[in-house]
C-alpha cells in the first residue's frame, strides 16, 4: 500500500514516520537483551508520545510482540517499545505482559485466559483472539498444553461466532472471516447463528483422548449442541441426546459431568415420554422414526450401563419401555 510518512518531532530529538500501515506480525527479531512484551488487546495503538492524544504510529493486534526500547514514562504507565520494522512509538503499559521469550507459553495462556473470560467482546476482538491462539499453538510442545490450547481455540471460534449479527454473513468482515474457517463453522437455520461444529469438537476430543483436558472437550461438545430443530419428534430429540450426553458417556463413563449428562438423559426421556408412551405435544411415526428410534435408545442403554451414575437405572427402565415402541 503506498503511503505518504509525516514527520514528527519525538522525544530525545528523534524522529518518527507516522503511517496507516497495521503491523501485524507476531514475531520481532532483535537483540536478545531487549525485554519483549505482548500486547494483550485488540487493536493496541503504538503512539509518538507517551499520550493518548499524540499520533498513532501503528495499531497492533492482539499477540504481538514487540521489544521495549528504552526507559518507561516517569509514571509507568508508558513504555517505548519498537517494532519488527524497527520503528518505534509509546505503548500503554498496562495493554501489554511481559515476555519471557523461555516461557512465552506463560504469557500466551494468560492473555488467552484473560480474553476468554471477558464479557461483551465484539467479533472483531474475538477474531483477534482466534488468529493469536493459531499463531500461538506451535509453541506448546507437551501433550496436555496442545490440548488446552486446542479447547480454547474451540472457545474462542465459539464466541466469534456467536458475536456475529444476524443476517451479516455475506457482508465483510464476516464474509471472509467464515469462508477461511469453513471446516470448523457451520449455521443452525432454525437458531438463526453461527456456531462451531459439533464434528470438529469432537475430531478435537479424538486428537486428544488420552489428556486430562479431553473430559473439558467432551463436555464443550455436549454444551456447544447441534445445528437443527426436532420439532417435537421423540426420535430426533433421544437421538440428540444420544450425540450429546451419550457420546459423553461414552467417553467418559466415570467422568467430571457424567452425572449431568445422565440428569440430562433422564429428564429428556421424562420430557417426551411416559410410562413408554410418547406425551403430547411430542410425535412419533412408527413406520418412519422406528430405525432412529431405536438407535438412539440403544445407544443411550449401553452409555447409562458403563456409568451407572445417580438416577441411570430408572431410565434404562423408561428406555427399554419406549423401545417396545418399536415392537
Amino acid at each position: 500500500m503506498a503511503f505518504s510518512p509525516r514527520l514528527f518531532p519525538f522525544v530525545f530529538g528523534t524522529f518518527i514516520a507516522v503511517s496507516d500501515i497495521v503491523v501485524s506480525s507476531p514475531v520481532v527479531r532483535g537483540a536478545p537483551a531487549d525485554p519483549v512484551r505482548l500486547t494483550s488487546v485488540a487493536n493496541a495503538t503504538v503512539r509518538m508520545a507517551p499520550s493518548a492524544d499524540a499520533p498513532a504510529v501503528a495499531q497492533l493486534p492482539l499477540g504481538t510482540e514487540v521489544q521495549e526500547a528504552g526507559p518507561g514514562g516517569f509514571d509507568k504507565t508508558w513504555v517505548l517499545v519498537r517494532l519488527s520494522d524497527a520503528r518505534e512509538g509509546w505503548l500503554q503499559t498496562r495493554l501489554t505482559k511481559p515476555l519471557d521469550p523461555v516461557w512465552r507459553t506463560e504469557a500466551y495462556d494468560a492473555v488467552i485466559a484473560d480474553r476468554l473470560s471477558r464479557k461483551g467482546d465484539g467479533f472483531n476482538a474475538l477474531a483477534e483472539l482466534v488468529s493469536f491462539i493459531d499463531r500461538a499453538a506451535p509453541a506448546y510442545g507437551d501433550d496436555e498444553s496442545r490440548a488446552n490450547v486446542d479447547l480454547s481455540r474451540l472457545r474462542a471460534l465459539s464466541l466469534a461466532t456467536a458475536a456475529i449479527p444476524f443476517g451479516n454473513a455475506k457482508r465483510e468482515p464476516y464474509a471472509s472471516w467464515l469462508a477461511a474457517r469453513k471446516a470448523d463453522v457451520t449455521y443452525d437455520e432454525p437458531g438463526g447463528r453461527w456456531m462451531v461444529l459439533n464434528t470438529s469438537i469432537w475430531d478435537a476430543h479424538s486428537k486428544h483422548q488420552e489428556t486430562a483436558v479431553a473430559d473439558d472437550i467432551a463436555w464443550f461438545a455436549v454444551t456447544s449442541g447441534l445445528a437443527g430443530e426436532c420439532e417435537g419428534n421423540v426420535a430426533c430429540y433421544l437421538s440428540a441426546q444420544n450425540m450429546l450426553h451419550g457420546e459423553y458417556l461414552r467417553a467418559h463413563p466415570f467422568g467430571r459431568h457424567a452425572a449431568d449428562a445422565i440428569a440430562a438423559v433422564t429428564t429428556m426421556v421424562d420430557t417426551v415420554t411416559s410410562s413408554g408412551q410418547v406425551k403430547k405435544p411430542y410425535e412419533f411415526n412408527r413406520k418412519e422414526d422406528c430405525t432412529q428410534l431405536t438407535f438412539a435408545v440403544d445407544g443411550l442403554s449401553s452409555a447409562l450401563q458403563v456409568a451407572k451414575g445417580p438416577g441411570g437405572e430408572s431410565t434404562l427402565g423408561n428406555l427399554s419401555a419406549v423401545r417396545q415402541l418399536c415392537q
